[in-house]
């Protein structure tokens, strides 16, 4: 039997030291899919930002000699992943580092985030927002949350989920550069569920993907579902059936809950979703 063609990632994520978010939660999942992960980490953290008194380091002085030892090693990805970073400096030594390190065939996927529930995150001022949009439009696939949509479109996060509204914010945000928009955590007609909407530019129109929402917090719930999309597209399935596989195993994964002895701030239940055959949802019939 010939063996499946080597697939590698490089995944620009913060390291928290604990909780199932970033690059912990990140690095399983996309070798669960089969996909070798090289790690650019961005901060490195003592935890998750739910945890009260967290320590947090900025890795931008260290982020440059790595891209440059990983030019020297003639390294390829298939795709290049982002997410949090540490201020808007780092998305423009992440935007040298897809320009360095991008091959003509790399996917680039930017999850660029910033805020959520309607605005910006404490750790954030209002540069970030210019800064991630230059980087999104470096971008394939892009991965906002509602509020961030609605960021990257010059737009109100608070602004009522209406489809018209949202759509000029997909066309908006691929005007910038990227091919494909996949809006998450976007607030459902019925108020038990949200939904993820995806906006193909060549297409021109959403395409909707519900899923069941029990109106808590899951931290590291966006990470993971954008490894998820990004494992299924560097397998080589469509963004419709990526985009529909990770919301079901994220469905299935916030549904089972948190261990008895885990605190919500950890995030999802990693070591059960781990033991499923992930890669079974990509190819249903």
């Amino acid at each position: 039997m010939q063996a499946e063609p080597l697939r590698r990632v490089l995944a620009v994520h913060d390291l928290s030291g604990f909780g199932h978010t970033s690059l912990l939660a990140v690095i399983p999942l996309l070798n669960k899919l089969g996909i070798r992960v090289c790690a650019l980490p961005t901060a490195l953290l003592s935890a998750n930002t739910d945890f009260p008194g967290y320590r947090w380091t900025d890795l931008s002085a260290q982020m440059e000699g790595l891209i440059r030892h990983w030019q020297e090693l003639e390294l390829s990805f298939d795709a290049i992943g982002t997410g949090f970073l540490a201020s808007e400096r780092q998305a423009e030594l992440v935007a040298e580092a897809i320009h360095r390190l991008r091959g003509a065939s790399t996917l680039v996927l930017v999850d660029p985030v910033m805020g959520d529930n309607g605005s910006l995150y404490k750790c954030f001022g209002p540069a970030m927002i210019p800064a991630l949009r230059s980087l999104t439009a470096l971008a394939d696939v892009v991965t906002p949350n509602y509020t961030e949509a609605a960021l990257l479109a010059g737009a109100d996060p608070r602004s009522l989920a209406e489809e018209a509204r949202i759509l000029d914010w997909c066309r908006a945000i691929g005007e910038l550069g990227p091919r494909r928009v996949i809006v998450t955590s976007v607030p459902g007609r019925d108020p038990q569920r949200l939904e993820v909407l995806y906006f193909s530019v060549a297409e021109d129109s959403l395409a909707r993907f519900p899923f069941p929402s029990d109106g808590q917090p899951h931290p590291g719930a966006g990470d993971c579902f954008s490894a998820l999309v990004l494992g299924g597209l560097v397998n080589g399935c469509q963004a419709g059936t990526a985009i529909r596989a990770a919301v079901q195993i994220m469905s299935r994964a916030i549904g089972i809950g948190i261990p008895p002895v885990s605190d919500w701030r950890e995030g999802i239940w990693l070591e059960q979703v781990l033991s499923w055959d992930l890669r079974s949802y990509y190819y249903q019939d």
